[in-house]
Parts: structure tokens; sequence; C-alpha cells
């Protein structure tokens, strides 16, 4: 018999700068499968960072009957819209990166994260931004999206109970070049700390708009990791920002650095959440191989997973959270990302 994942992320869109190098991940982990014997194949499909698209994609997936379980969605407005479709076809959905933390709570029981949530990924940054910047006053920027509103809601949340002073919360919107207004309100407020809650694109523009005005705040945002593009995106604007990064630092096991190897050899990058992208394959694969055939007993498997990762245990809770997620801190020095030590928390 042979299977199918599907595979659902930005393939043609601006983020295809991210999605398109997880998807080569995705396949070389499936590439691994086969060569263990296992008849699999990937149906990759473009959600093109759209929740509508994203619904229609995840319908495309569940029509399919060779479709077993789908790896995605990059982004949480498109795995929430796609989320009720899995549900209703009994298809199991593991999300390499969708940090929202209302997913885990609708009640699907086709959804698993890999990642850490927003509010894991949110307590991190506020307490680095607490313990080393104790006295400055914060400002909080999110994109609008599902993903960015309730990651830096979480932020200003915990920030305050830390601090005891508000945070001041703005937002920006996905395509917006015009940030003039924005930075003036940033400057007005004279933070000393400055959160982002938006992909890679909007916190890219929003560092040079802040940067080109002469704001000097400590950037905190959420796109860490190794290639990470924020960091070639921003440019000198990025210098000496801190991310956070809801994943598997991928350099922390001997598995997951040799995974790091082989994808720069045979992609020429570091794709982000690597080792979530090509874990989510073992997971699959895992429940495949122990005689899994049909999409409840594929769910049932993964709901069931145990097993060392290359990037460490995966087990997942009754709502499908990964159960001990890591998140860890980077810094952009000489426009590459740095892990800080300190920043392995789990």
């Amino acid at each position: 018999m042979r299977f199918r994942i599907g595979f659902a992320a930005p393939l043609t869109t601006p983020q295809a700068i991210v999605g398109l190098p997880m998807l080569r991940t995705v396949e070389l982990a499936v590439a691994d499968a086969r060569a263990r014997g296992l008849d699999i194949a990937i149906r990759a499909v473009d959600d093109k960072e759209d929740e509508s698209v994203a619904a229609q994609a995840a319908a495309e997936l569940a029509a399919d009957p060779s479709v077993v379980a789908v790896i995605g969605h990059k982004n949480s407005g498109p795995s929430g819209a796609a989320g009720p479709v899995y549900a209703g076809a009994g298809l199991a959905q593991v999300t390499q990166c969708s940090t929202d933390n209302a997913l885990s709570r609708a009640g699907w029981p086709t959804f698993f994260r890999l990642c850490a949530d927003n509010e894991r990924q949110a307590a991190v940054a506020a307490e680095f931004a607490h313990a080393h910047l104790p006295a400055a006053s914060a400002v909080a920027v999110h994109d609008g999206t599902d993903y960015g509103r309730p990651l830096v809601q979480a932020f200003a949340t915990r920030l305050q109970a830390l601090s005891g002073r508000p945070v001041k919360v703005l937002a920006m919107h996905v395509g917006q070049e015009d940030f003039a207004e924005i930075v003036e309100a940033i400057r007005d407020a004279e933070p000393g700390v400055i959160d982002f809650g938006a992909t890679e694109i909007e916190s890219s523009k929003l560092m040079r708009a802040l940067h080109a005005a002469g704001v000097r705040a400590q950037v905190i945002s959420s796109e860490g990791g190794p290639d990470n593009p924020l960091a070639r995106l921003a440019g000198p604007a990025g210098e000496g920002s801190i991310h956070t990064y809801a994943g598997a630092d991928p350099l922390s096991t001997p598995a997951s650095r040799s995974l790091v190897r082989r994808c720069v050899a045979e992609i020429g990058e570091t794709p982000s959440y690597v080792v979530e992208c090509y874990d989510a394959v073992s997971v699959i694969t895992a429940a495949l191989e122990k005689g899994a055939t049909t999409r409840k007993e594929v769910r049932d498997a993964i709901a069931s997973t145990d097993f060392e990762g290359i990037g460490g245990r995966i087990r997942f809770d009754a709502h499908g959270d990964r159960i001990g997620a890591p998140v860890s801190l980077w810094r952009v020095v000489s426009g590459r990302m740095i892990p800080l030590a300190e920043g392995a928390l789990r």
C-alpha cells in the first residue's frame, strides 16, 4: 500500500522563503523512510499564508484517501482554518511551528503540535527582558494575525506581572509598507524594550524602519533559530536583537547537528524548525511502521507517541501539545543568529 503525507505551507507567497526549505526537510525525512522500506510519498499544497486558501487546501488533502496524515501548517491562522477540516476527516495534523494556544484548545482530536506554544514562548521572552532590563518600559507590536496577536498579548501579560508596569500594545498588519505612524508611537513611548509578534517579513520591515528613525531600544521577537531569514532581511537594523525560538535548538544533539550539516549540503541552509519538520515525518512514519493503515489508526498511534526524536523526547498531552516542548533564545551578531547559552530553557 502506498501512503501519502500531506504538507501544507506557503510555497509561492513571500513566506515561501521559509515554507519551501521546510518542504525540502520533510522530503529528506521521507526519503530516509523510503530507504527503510516504507512506501510513502509527500503531497504538498500551497496555503499561500491565507486562511481561506488553507481551508481549501485542507479539503483537498482530506479528499485524497491515500493521505493518512498532514504536516503543517506553518502559520497559526491557516492551521486554525484547516483544523476543523482535518478533524472532520479524522486526518491527523502535526504542526511543526503553529504556536497559537487556541489550536490545542479547540477540541480537535486530530491536532498535534511539536513546537512550544505562544504562552510558553512569550514567558521566556518576558522573563529575559525583565532579568536583563528590569527598569525598562516596554512596547509590544503584533501583526494582527492569530499568531502574532496572542503572542504579544501573552508577552505583555507576563512582563506586566513581573515588572508591575503596563506594556503598551500596538498593531500593524501583514503587507504593511508605511511604518511612520507606528514608529512615531513607539518613539513617543520611549521604551527600553520592543517586543514583536510577527513573521520574519513584517518584523524585519519594522526593524529597518525603527533603525532608520534612530530608535535603539532592545528588540525581542519570536523569529530565532539558525539561518532564520530575518537576520538577512533586517540587515544592520537587526544587530543585537534577541529572538525566541519555539523549537529545539538544532545544534543541541549529535543527530540534529548531523541533520543541519545535511541540510546545508543538500538545501543550502538550515530551514526554520528543521528538527520539528524532520521529527513530524518520524512521528507519522513510526505509526505506519507499527502497522497503522487507516487514518484512525495513524491518529491513535500518534497520540500515544513516546520516542526520542532527533531533538529530544516526543510525547503529546491530551490536547495534542508536546510535553516539555523546548524554547531557546538567539541573538543577531554580525548578521547571524547565535544561540544564547542561557536561552536553552525548557
